[in-house]
């Protein structure tokens, strides 16, 4: 009966742990777009920063790349806004365990919705 026990415990102990690895281990794919989108004009000087890494600059009607493990990151946002003037906007984003994201920098920048969304691959 004890060993019956420990087998079934043992199991338990190894699903358990499967679950937190495959929630906090995988890796995410983040994609960050510089192009007009619903009134949004794209940036011309715009970059950003993934969890305190070197920023990174996208061009106008492109789109940059990162890749995170976890699911809890630091976004950093640098662009000059129409006086020339250096902005910076700091965000906290959280991914689900399965899901790769794009983050549409000109909504963000215009404080608009939805500029974040869930990527899905054509």
């Amino acid at each position: 009966m004890k060993m019956i026990r420990n087998w079934i415990l043992l199991m338990i102990v190894v699903i358990g742990i499967s679950v937190a690895l495959f929630i906090t281990g995988r890796l995410h794919s983040v994609y960050f777009e510089n192009k007009t989108k619903n009134g949004y004009e794209a940036i011309k000087d715009i970059s950003y920063s993934l969890n305190g890494e070197k920023a990174k600059k996208v061009r106008v009607n492109r789109r940059g790349m990162g890749e995170v493990k976890g699911r809890t990151h630091e976004l950093v946002v640098t662009y000059k806004d129409e006086a020339g003037k250096k902005q910076e906007i700091k965000k906290s984003i959280t991914l689900g365990a399965t899901e790769n994201v794009i983050i549409y920098l000109p909504v963000l920048v215009g404080n608009g919705e939805n500029w974040m969304e869930e990527f899905k691959a054509k």
